[in-house]
């Protein structure tokens, strides 16, 4: 029973599909450990660009290659650069348009753009009660808000 390598997902190299076309092979994906993940996030802080022979000498440290080590590290800064722009959409205020549905106290013609089956006038969604009013429609003509039969 031949046993895999704890660094692989899988020791089988797969074949085809989309990957390169027929015949084909892909490595196995890699799974560093906590060990090495930790020494790269370490040297990514203090440094987020290393030279060639930063990355020979960090590859030969954690015992991973200088190709992976580069891959590593440029997954890590689209990392960073993506967490960055969801951060800075976080803090972008939102302007969303509301309809004016009561005015000067009473129901006004924004109630045409509810979804069908929601009565302001009870706050919520009832399929029963149809389109808000049981069979009124409330628009505004001239500055007031006029019920018409639907």
């Amino acid at each position: 029973n031949e046993q895999e390598d704890p660094m692989t997902c899988s020791t089988e190299l797969s074949k085809g599909g989309s990957e390169g076309g027929a015949g084909s092979r892909r490595r196995p994906r890699v799974l560093f450990s906590r060990a090495q993940v930790s020494e790269l996030e370490r040297r990514f802080h203090r440094q987020r660009y290393l030279s060639a022979a930063e990355r020979e000498q960090l590859a030969l440290v954690i015992k991973l290659t200088s190709t992976q080590i580069k891959i590593w590290f440029q997954n890590r800064r689209y990392k960073c650069k993506r967490q960055s722009q969801d951060r800075s959409l976080e803090l972008v205020p939102r302007r969303v348009p509301v309809p004016v549905l009561v005015q000067d106290g009473r129901l006004c013609g924004a109630t045409s753009l509810l979804p069908p089956g929601w009565n302001p006038t009870f706050g919520h969604y009832n399929g029963m009660v149809g389109y808000g009013n049981s069979g009124v429609k409330i628009t505004l003509k001239g500055g007031k808000c006029v019920p018409t039969p639907i």
